[in-house]
C-alpha cells in the first residue's frame, strides 16, 4: 500500500532516507539535499524551491508542490533533470527515484562513450608516446573514479618494468622514472607474467583473500612513506593482438566521489572496490594503449575499439527498452544481407550496384544505431505496452473502488434515515443495484479500452459518458474517476500511444541523427548517420522525422527502412503484440509500397534474394 501522499519536500526527504538500502548509498549534502550512488550512477533529490545544484551529478531530481514545479525548474536551469510534483504517492516517489538512478546509469555510459570517442580520436592524431600514456591513464582514472594510477612499460622479453607515469589526487609525490625486475612477487609483475588483470577489492582486509594470494607481496612502503593506504586495485596489462604485453595500467583506490583522500576514514568510507564495468573499460583502454605504442597496428585496434563500442551503444539501447532485444541486430543482419543480394544482382534495377567491404560495414553500424536515439526517450513511453501507465491504471480503479464505497456509504445513510421514520427502502435498494451495475459496466469497458486494440466508436463514445460520472468523496468533494488524461488515453484510436506519445517516441530518430553526427566516423562511415536517421521516411514524404521525399533518401536506408518493418512485424518478443506471420508480413509491406511508401525494387529484391533467411523466421 502506498499509503498517505507525501506533502511537502520534508516528507519526501524522510521518507529516502528511510529506504536508502532499496538504491544505494545515500548521504545528506550540506544543504539538506540527498545524493543517492548506486554504482557509477549519481542522482542528487533536492527542494528545487531553495536548493541549487551540486558541482557534480548526473541527474538532479527536483521535488517542488505542482502549481510552483514551473518556477523552480527555470530557476535550476539544467537539462538533466526529473520532477517530483506534489503531493505524490510514496509509491510514486520511488518509482521516480528508481528513473532518475536508470536516466542516471543511461547519461554515465553515454558519457563514457563519448569520451572513448574522444580518446579514439585523440590516439588517432597523437603520436608522442608520453603525451599518449598520460592521456589514458587520464581517462582511466576519469572512467572508474581512481584516485591514483600508474603505468609501467615491459622492456625486453618481460624482463624488467619501467614506471614511466603516475597521477594521484590526494598525495603530491615526485616520483622519477625508475624499473625493476619481472616477479609473480608483485601484483604488477603477475598481471605481466599471467597477461591477465588482477583486481584486488581491498589489500588492507584480512578476509579478502586475492589481497594475500600467494605468491603476491604488496610493498607498503609508500604507504608508510606518504600516510597514504593503497586499498582497492585494478592492474591491468596492455597487450597488443599478438599477444605480446607492452605495458600495465595500474589504478589505485576506487571513490565514491572525486574528492582527495586525506584521512583514514576517508579511506575506509570514501574508498570502494573496484567494479565489472571499471575492469571492462579499463582492459578497452588497455588494449588502446599498446596500439598507440604500436603504430602498425594502430588503424586496426581503434577500430576493434569502435566496434565494441558501438555494441556497447546496443546495448545501452536494449537496457533502455527490453522488449526490443536483438532488434538492432536483426535490423542490421537484413540491411547489410539486402545490401550484399543488390550488391550481386547481375541485372535490373541493382546491376550497378557496389558495395565495398566498408561500405557493407558502415550499412552495418547504421543497422545497429538506429534506434540509440531511443535512450533520449522516457522508458514508460517506450515500453507502454496499454494505452494507461500502469500507475494510472492503479489510480483510475482505485477511483472507481472508491466510488463503490461511496456509493455503498449513501444507501446505508439513506436506510438509517428510512428506518427512523419507518419506511419502505425496497426502492433505494433496487437504484444502488442500478447504479453498482452501471459502475461495473464502466469498469469492464475501461478495461477493454485499456487493450491496445481498435477502439470501436460506441466504445469511445461510451467512455465520454463514463468520463461524466463522478461521486461525493468522505470530505465532500467531488471526484471523477476518469480525468482528462485517462479519457485522452483511453480514447486513442489503435495502439497504446497518445498522439503526443507517439511524437515523442518518433523523436528517437532525430535523437538518433543527432548523437551521430557528433561522432567522427571518418570517411568510410561517414554515411551512417544519415542512413540510420532516415530509416523511418517515406518516399512519399509523409514519413518522419522530416518528410524526407524519395531524392532525398538514400538507398541503403530504404533497405534499412524494409528491413526495419520487417522485424517490427515478425518478432515475437514483443509482450504488446503478437508476431505477424512472414506471408502476412510481406503482404503488409506490399501494401506499403503500393501506397509509395517503400521502395518496391528493394522490396522485391528483399522477397526474391530471400533475405529474410538470415534469421531464421518461420514460414508461417
Amino acid at each position: 500500500m502506498s499509503g498517505r501522499p507525501l506533502a511537502d519536500w520534508a516528507q519526501v526527504r524522510a521518507h529516502v532516507l528511510g529506504r536508502a538500502g532499496t538504491w544505494g548509498r545515500v548521504d545528506v549534502l550540506a544543504d539538506g539535499s540527498l545524493s543517492i550512488t548506486h554504482k557509477r550512477a549519481h542522482v542528487v533529490v533536492l527542494d528545487a524551491r531553495t536548493s541549487w545544484p551540486p558541482e557534480e551529478y548526473d541527474v538532479l531530481l527536483a521535488v517542488a508542490p505542482t502549481e510552483e514545479l514551473s518556477v523552480a525548474l527555470a530557476r535550476l536551469r539544467t537539462p538533466r533533470v526529473h520532477v517530483l510534483p506534489l503531493p505524490a504517492s510514496t509509491l510514486m516517489v520511488e518509482r521516480t527515484v528508481g528513473e532518475a538512478l536508470r536516466a542516471a546509469a543511461d547519461y554515465d555510459q553515454a558519457r563514457k562513450a563519448d569520451r572513448l570517442i574522444t580518446l579514439g580520436t585523440a590516439l588517432n592524431a597523437e603520436r608522442d608516446p608520453a603525451r599518449l600514456l598520460a592521456m589514458i591513464l587520464e581517462y582511466a582514472r576519469e572512467f572508474t573514479h581512481a584516485d591514483a594510477g600508474t603505468i609501467y612499460l615491459v622492456e625486453g622479453d618481460r624482463e624488467r618494468l619501467v614506471f614511466k607515469v603516475s597521477h594521484n589526487d590526494s598525495v603530491a609525490a615526485d616520483l622519477s622514472e625508475f624499473s625493476f625486475p619481472v616477479t609473480a612477487q608483485s601484483i604488477v609483475g603477475s598481471a605481466v607474467l599471467r597477461a591477465r588483470t588482477v583486481r584486488v577489492d581491498d589489500l588492507y582486509a584480512d578476509n579478502d583473500p586475492a589481497a594475500t594470494m600467494p605468491p603476491w607481496n604488496h610493498d607498503r612502503s609508500f604507504d608508510q612513506r606518504f600516510g597514504y593506504q593503497t586499498r582497492s586495485m585494478l592492474t591491468v596489462p596492455m597487450i597488443t593482438p599478438d599477444g605480446r604485453v607492452l605495458g600495465v595500467i595500474q589504478l589505485i583506490n576506487a571513490r565514491r566521489d572525486r574528492a582527495p583522500l586525506k584521512t583514514p576514514e576517508d579511506f575506509a568510507r570514501r574508498v570502494e572496490a573496484f567494479a565489472n564495468e571499471d575492469e571492462v573499460v579499463c582492459n578497452a583502454l588497455a588494449s588502446q594503449g599498446a596500439v598507440a605504442l604500436e603504430n602498425a597496428r594502430l588503424y586496426a585496434e581503434i577500430q576493434a575499439l569502435f566496434e565494441g563500442f558501438v555494441r556497447a551503444s546496443v546495448h545501452a539501447i536494449e537496457q533502455r527498452d527490453p522488449t526490443t532485444s536483438g532488434h538492432s541486430q536483426r535490423v542490421a543482419d537484413l540491411t547489410v544481407a539486402l545490401a550484399k543480394a543488390a550488391d550481386a544482382a547481375p541485372s535490373g534495377p541493382f546491376r550497378d550496384v557496389q558495395y565495398s567491404r566498408e561500405q557493407l560495414r558502415e550499412v552495418e553500424y547504421a543497422g545497429l544505431l538506429h534506434d540509440f536515439g531511443k535512450v533520449g526517450v522516457r522508458e514508460e513511453v517506450l515500453v507502454k505496452a496499454k494505452k494507461l501507465f500502469p500507475t494510472q491504471a492503479e489510480l483510475l480503479h482505485a477511483r472507481f473502488a472508491h466510488m463503490r464505497t461511496a456509493l455503498r456509504v449513501r444507501l446505508l445513510e439513506q436506510q438509517l434515515l428510512r428506518l427512523r421514520q419507518g419506511r419502505d427502502d425496497t426502492d433505494l435498494v433496487v437504484a444502488h443495484a442500478a447504479e453498482l451495475a452501471q459502475l461495473e459496466e464502466a469498469i469492464a469497458t475501461v478495461r477493454a479500452a485499456n487493450e491496445p486494440t481498435i477502439l470501436p466508436q460506441a466504445v469511445s463514445s461510451k467512455l465520454v459518458e463514463i468520463a461524466n460520472l463522478s461521486f461525493v468523496d468522505d470530505v465532500g468533494a467531488v471526484v471523477k474517476p476518469i480525468g482528462h488524461d485517462d479519457l485522452l488515453a483511453l480514447t486513442v484510436r489503435r495502439g497504446s500511444l497518445t498522439a503526443s506519445e507517439r511524437d515523442e517516441i518518433q523523436q528517437h530518430v532525430t535523437h538518433t541523427y543527432n548523437f551521430l553526427v557528433r561522432i567522427p566516423w571518418g570517411r568510410d562511415l561517414q554515411g551512417v548517420p544519415d542512413i540510420a536517421g532516415k530509416h523511418h521516411e517515406y518516399l512519399d514524404g509523409s514519413g518522419y522525422p522530416s518528410r524526407v521525399a524519395a531524392g532525398g533518401i538514400p538507398l541503403q536506408a530504404r533497405m534499412m527502412t524494409v528491413a526495419d518493418i520487417f522485424d517490427a512485424l515478425t518478432a515475437s518478443d514483443r509482450p504488446y503484440k503478437r508476431a505477424v506471420p512472414m506471408p502476412q508480413a510481406l503482404e503488409i509491406l506490399r501494401g506499403e509500397a503500393s501506397a509509395g511508401k517503400v521502395d518496391r525494387d528493394v522490396l522485391d529484391l528483399f522477397i526474391g534474394a530471400r533475405v529474410f533467411d538470415c534469421l531464421g523466421v518461420p514460414q508461417a
